[in-house]
């Protein structure tokens, strides 16, 4: 009787020591402009060993649009291998989608429909890790909604200037390394990201 508690004892600990352990953090943030909330964004990020996956769904609605983009980053030890970036907009149902591929060396990158390729490098930044660390010692930061490489540099204090395409500026403000809020450039005015959670 008790030889066989003891089997069934060990095999349930060989069980749940053989079981990857999945760690997950996960932040919401409030979209705000003109002193309104008129969004949300969910960031998560899950590691299982050496796999690692980050979501950003950002669901935003106001008088003049309504806006969907969900992002998906799936990684391998700290490279990028896939991302899939989706967005809708309530606008005559305008649509932009990103895939990001790893193949050897090399991403295939699709931004609408238009092909191109990353040749021989390895992405290990990316705009959604900007929700869960502060990018300390990073001087480019790859787009998965843009598909490209954007310049990002430290302005003090824990603030970060993300330059994109179009020249527009967008800051990143960290306490104790935690992503608290993000001042962004729009064609109507500035917004902010304020984390709630």
């Amino acid at each position: 009787m008790i030889r066989c508690l003891f089997r069934v004892l060990f095999s349930i600990v060989i069980v749940i020591a053989g079981t990857p352990i999945v760690w997950a953090q996960s932040y919401n943030f409030e979209l705000r402009f003109a002193n309104q909330t008129i969004g949300t964004i969910a960031a998560q990020r899950k590691t299982n060993g050496a796999a690692k996956s980050i979501t950003i769904t950002t669901r935003v609605q106001s008088l003049l649009s309504k806006v969907n983009l969900d992002i998906l980053n799936e990684y391998k030890g700290d490279v990028l291998v896939q991302a899939k970036s989706g967005r809708q907009s309530g606008k005559n149902g305008e649509s932009r989608e990103t895939t990001v591929l790893r193949e050897g060396n090399d991403y295939k990158v699709v931004v609408d429909g238009t092909r191109s390729v990353l040749n021989n490098t390895e992405i290990t930044d990316c705009v959604a890790e900007l929700y869960f660390a502060e990018p300390k010692q990073v001087s480019r930061i790859f787009s998965e909604t843009l598909g490209r490489f954007l310049p990002i540099r430290s302005i003090g204090k824990g603030h970060y200037e993300l330059v994109l395409p179009e020249g527009k500026k967008n800051i990143y403000k960290y306490e104790n390394g935690t992503l608290v809020e993000v001042e962004v450039s729009h064609q109507l005015g500035k917004a902010l990201i304020v984390r709630v959670s």
